[in-house]
């Protein structure tokens, strides 16, 4: 079973037909990752692409895979929209809009150094990527694919992904956001979370652009 499937969208729209989210990692069209995937961090990868989920947060000790299945899946993800023919047409917006993948963390350096050279490094040895699909590697500060698909490292801030139609993304080290009583960055001057505050602007952001007849696309 491929993502996207609870949004019914027509065959014809495709110009691949999708792989499942195993193949997607393991087969050496794609990510190669055959020889260091375990068992359980595959089976995690499956179900959290299995089409049942609009969001996941995931939690657990250091080299958990946390991070690692979060940039796995935002491949994915960045792949099945490489799958149709006209991804903003079957969203319903402009053919001139992008459409966004935020990596966001305590601060921009982090989102960038920790998260978005990764997934960079990641794509840019997947033949179907480097093939078919392939980013400006003359850029180094996001990666632009064909179809005007973006992933861009942000900063931790609300306003940094403001008016931009974000699909989809990663939030990283939400543990250590700041949460301060009395703060003037509450609309009512109460308590700001910086980690809730993040969250709702991205989620926003995905409903306001991305909801298809009633249902959003996974994670």
């Amino acid at each position: 079973m491929t993502s996207f499937n609870q949004l019914a969208i027509p065959r014809r729209e495709f110009r691949f037909d999708p792989v499942g989210p195993l193949e997607f990692l393991t087969s050496q069209r794609y990510l190669a990752l055959a020889e260091e995937l375990y068992l359980k961090v595959g089976e995690a990868f499956a179900k959290m692409n299995s089409g049942k989920y609009v969001e996941i947060v995931l939690t657990g000790a250091i080299g958990t895979a946390k991070t690692t299945l979060a940039i796995w899946t935002t491949a994915y993800q960045v792949y099945l929209l490489a799958c149709l023919r006209e991804p903003q047409k079957t969203f319903g917006i402009d053919r001139s809009s992008e459409i966004l993948f935020v990596f966001q963390s305590l601060n921009a350096t982090l989102a960038k150094q920790v998260n978005y050279d990764r997934f960079r490094s990641l794509i840019q040895t997947s033949p179907f990527f480097t093939d078919y699909f392939p980013f400006d590697t003359k850029i180094n500060t996001e990666c632009i694919f064909p179809s005007r698909i973006l992933v861009r490292p942000v900063s931790g801030q609300e306003s940094a992904a403001i008016g931009q139609n974000v699909f989809g993304g990663l939030m990283d080290e939400v543990n250590f956001m700041e949460v301060t009583e009395k703060s003037a960055k509450a609309d009512d001057g109460g308590e700001y979370n910086q980690a809730i505050a993040l969250y709702n602007s991205l989620s926003r952001r995905r409903k306001s652009r991305f909801m298809h007849k009633g249902k959003l696309p996974d994670v």
